[in-house]
């Protein structure tokens, strides 16, 4: 028999771990696929160096999300990180849902279902202050609640 969980908008989690036992992932890095449902985690945190560019402040209908990389291209097979962000270019195609989390210190909030409606690519400073290209994912919010079907 298999389990179900729903999740609404604002639902709190008391951080990263707790979400990764629900929904399976990744708990350090801001884009986990799921090993337990069919979707991709993406995590807002305030802390990160590309925060002032997740989405115009106040709101979650429509917002940007920079791809996951703090060093180098993120667009180079170089990149350890590179598949994370064909994960999700390509979760239509797969299948797959954008579930998108912020950090609000200390915990963790949900914040909707998404959908990725175009990208493009950007030239900003990585850790180290060298510039490199990042994609930057155009997101819509599809629903506030998401009733998932665990694997």
């Amino acid at each position: 028999m298999s389990k179900s969980v729903t999740l609404n908008q604002n639902q709190e989690f008391s951080g990263r771990q707790e979400i990764s036992d629900l929904l399976g992932g990744d708990v350090r890095k801001g884009i986990a696929p799921s090993s337990k449902a069919d979707v991709i985690l993406l995590f807002r945190n305030e802390d990160e160096i590309y925060a002032d560019y997740f989405y115009p402040n106040g709101t979650y209908e429509n917002f940007m999300y920079t791809g996951i990389g703090r060093e180098g291209h993120q667009d180079s097979l170089k990149n350890n990180m590179y598949n994370l962000n064909i994960d999700v270019l390509s979760h239509r195609s797969n299948g797959d849902s954008l579930l998108v989390f912020e950090k609000r210190k200390p915990k963790y909030y949900f914040v909707g279902e998404y959908r990725l409606t175009e990208t493009h690519q950007n030239i900003q400073p990585d850790k180290n202050n060298n510039l490199r290209r990042v994609f930057v994912f155009h997101l819509e919010l599809i629903s506030t609640t998401i009733n998932l079907k665990l694997l």
